[in-house]
């Protein structure tokens, strides 16, 4: 069975590829029927597709095509991670490392401090 993915574009991008997992096939916009493969793309662009889903396996693949250079493709399991309204975005978003945490607690520490010490001054 099948499910309907939106595929929603985070950037521009001059050519990417939207593939099917099971089929390995570009997938073609429910909405327009363009294929989508090599399109060129603007921020926030959905896509409206359907993926193929068997025996639990099913994704897609999203990938910039760029000449002469190997994609890397962002592989995103159906339906484990679909959004609450039923989305994945490309690229997929970067989890925060651990020296990101720590710099941001260093960075709210220290303004804390400078917030303490306006109001002590005032």
């Amino acid at each position: 069975m099948p499910y309907k993915v939106d595929v929603y574009i985070a950037k521009a991008y001059a050519s990417i590829t939207v593939k099917d997992g099971l089929s390995d096939k570009p997938c073609v916009d429910t909405k327009t029927g363009t294929k989508l493969e090599n399109v060129a793309v603007n921020p926030s662009a959905t896509f409206h597709v359907l993926i193929g889903h068997k025996n639990g396996v099913g994704g897609v693949t999203v990938y910039e095509t760029v000449p002469n250079v190997t994609p890397v493709p962002s592989d995103y399991e159906i339906p484990v991670e679909l959004d609450e309204t039923g989305k994945i975005t490309f690229p997929k978003p970067k989890a925060v490392s651990q020296s990101d945490l720590d710099n941001l607690d260093a960075k709210v520490k220290a303004l804390n401090q400078q917030i303490a010490g306006n109001k002590r001054g005032k």
